[in-house]
Parts: C-alpha cells; sequence; structure tokens
C-alpha cells in the first residue's frame, strides 16, 4: 500500500490528508489519477486541475511508476 497525500482543498473534500492504496495495477501517472478518482469520488472532479507528484517531484501523467514511497496530490494554489 502506497501513501497519497493531499493538500489545501483536497483534504476537507476527501475527508482525510492521506490515504493508503495499491497501486500495483498502475503503470503511470494517469493510471494514479484515475485510481484515486473512483476510490475517492468526492474529489475526483478536481483531479485533473491537480498536479501529482512522485517521491517529492511532479511528474507528468505519461510517467511510468517505479520505485514509489509516496504520491502528493496538489491542486491549484494562489495566493498573494
Amino acid at each position: 500500500m502506497t501513501p497519497i497525500k493531499f493538500f489545501a482543498f483536497l483534504i476537507q473534500k476527501a475527508g482525510t490528508s492521506e490515504v493508503k492504496l495499491d497501486l500495483s495495477n498502475c503503470k503511470t501517472v494517469a493510471d494514479v489519477r484515475q485510481l484515486v478518482s473512483k476510490e475517492i469520488p468526492a474529489i475526483a472532479k478536481d483531479m485533473d486541475k491537480c498536479m501529482i507528484a512522485v517521491n517529492m517531484e511532479f511528474q507528468t501523467d505519461s510517467t511510468a511508476l517505479t520505485d514509489v514511497s509516496e504520491i502528493a496530490i496538489i491542486p491549484p494554489v494562489s495566493g498573494g
């Protein structure tokens, strides 16, 4: 099971700051995005706007997953 961490408003929508999911069937970051959307429907509509970091480095949807220790899902943020 791999920790999936949420930030900002995703914590409130998901009801938690972290879940653990089995990523064994996920080959790419896009697969992770789909799995999280399926497992946590409350944030499914937000997922396509979020950045995904694998082991603390932002990745594109086409990035292959290897040696994943954690996933972070970060929504768009703004501030001043």
